[in-house]
């Protein structure tokens, strides 16, 4: 059972009440639930802050098989290697929610791609920014994202929604939920 139709049967609360808390149709909450939809990230948040984290990313964006699982990376320690993985998801998110809902998906070697670039342009920074972590991942981003929106996206998005898509894929890909936030 979806996590997030477990939460709403133990709290006896309806589809179509909860899609009004979270600002949601039901049609897409249950498309969430059914597994045949991903939330945007706005909904993603608004969902985990609406269930008090019962429901987290890795419920959300993970498959039945638990493929895609968002796992759990410190914030401390920074200046690491990045985890392309993370950075696949991150970007395949964002790219989803900067693009048109009929839009197709680019194919998962440029999302790849894109996440390899991010990662080497992350290390290149390194000796030429006092940027570092959060900041440096957002800096590296901007210019991946805006190539691969430029390749597969129509219209391309503005240049200030690839700067909150870049901000928002270092917030995913630094998002940290535990097992005691999963009360």
């Amino acid at each position: 059972m979806h996590p997030l139709k477990q939460y709403l049967s133990e709290l006896q609360e309806s589809v179509v009440d909860f899609s009004a808390r979270v600002g949601a149709s039901r049609q897409t909450l249950y498309r969430i639930i059914n597994g045949r939809q991903k939330p945007k990230p706005g909904l993603a948040r608004r969902i985990i802050e609406a269930t008090g984290g019962a429901v987290c990313l890795d419920d959300l964006f993970s498959d039945a098989a638990g493929r895609g699982k968002i796992v759990s990376m410190p914030t401390d320690g920074l200046d690491t290697e990045l985890d392309n993985h993370r950075l696949r998801t991150a970007l395949a998110i964002v790219f989803n929610h900067l693009t048109a809902q009929d839009a197709p998906d680019p194919p998962d070697k440029s999302i790849e791609i894109a996440a390899e670039a991010t990662a080497n342009t992350y290390a290149a920074l390194r000796p030429v920014t006092t940027r570092q972590g959060q900041a440096r991942l957002t800096q590296a981003l901007r210019p991946v994202l805006e190539e691969i929106l430029r390749e597969y996206a129509d219209p391309v998005p503005s240049a200030g929604a690839i700067d909150r898509g870049a901000e928002l894929a270092t917030e995913l890909y630094f998002q940290n939920w535990s097992a005691v936030q999963r009360k």
